[in-house]
């Protein structure tokens, strides 16, 4: 059992002064702050425990107190979650969590073609941000989720939605010529072929120049661009 009863010395309740222990009424522990209740203050209220999904993907529900379950249902929307600041590990070990990831990094990176567009990209831009609504950090900060973002990934139907913005994101760049504009050219192999920063798997972009080149090409050298610039400076 996940909960369980014991003896312990006097105390009161947490949510009320009845006493509980060796000469109380029985108490329970709460699965979610780990405090002790009353029997009439733990009630019958089971949810899903933050940490246990963080740390363990666990995303089975458990017996909390009445307090516990209006506080886990009134914040299951708000997006307080940072993994990479709470468990960045995480998304080794969760390939739909890392689709996620990825997915609102491309998003992310896609999102300076769509704005800067005078065509149709930046109506599109405008039409998914009201699509998003209270969502629209699923652009602006690929690591923050909420309690129910993560069910989502954990049921697929979060990795399946943004899929599909994805797709129609990327769509408009490639056939748009002056979102192309905004695109690179790999300054290693000088293959015409116009790259992305949202290629994810076959592009790296420069942290301190954003110029983006193949990762074949790049392969742990030095950027061409930031070594111009070096020796602009240093001359």
């Amino acid at each position: 059992k996940q909960w369980y009863q014991r003896r312990v010395a006097i105390t009161a309740g947490v949510s009320c002064s009845n006493k509980i222990g060796n000469q109380g009424q029985d108490y329970k522990v709460c699965n979610y702050d780990k405090l002790y209740y009353c029997q009439s203050c733990y009630g019958n209220n089971s949810s899903i425990i933050p940490s246990k999904i963080i740390f363990n993907w666990d995303h089975r529900p458990y017996r909390v107190s009445k307090r516990s379950y209006d506080y886990l249902q009134h914040v299951s929307n708000q997006p307080s979650l940072n993994l990479s600041k709470l468990n960045v590990t995480l998304y080794n070990h969760v390939p739909e969590l890392k689709k996620c990831q990825d997915y609102r990094t491309i998003l992310l990176d896609i999102r300076e073609y769509l704005v800067r567009c005078n065509g149709k990209g930046g109506q599109l831009y405008e039409q998914i941000r009201k699509k998003l609504g209270t969502h629209c950090y699923y652009w602006d900060a690929p690591h923050l989720y909420s309690l129910q973002d993560l069910t989502k990934v954990h049921t697929s139907q979060l990795v399946n939605y943004l899929k599909k913005i994805v797709q129609k994101c990327i769509h408009h760049v490639y056939c748009c010529n002056r979102c192309t504009d905004f695109g690179h050219i790999c300054e290693f192999c000088r293959n015409p072929k116009i790259i992305f920063s949202f290629e994810l798997q076959t592009t790296v972009q420069c942290s301190k120049c954003r110029a983006v080149h193949h990762k074949t090409c790049r392969n742990k050298q030095e950027c061409p661009r930031c070594l111009r610039r070096q020796s602009y400076f240093s001359s």
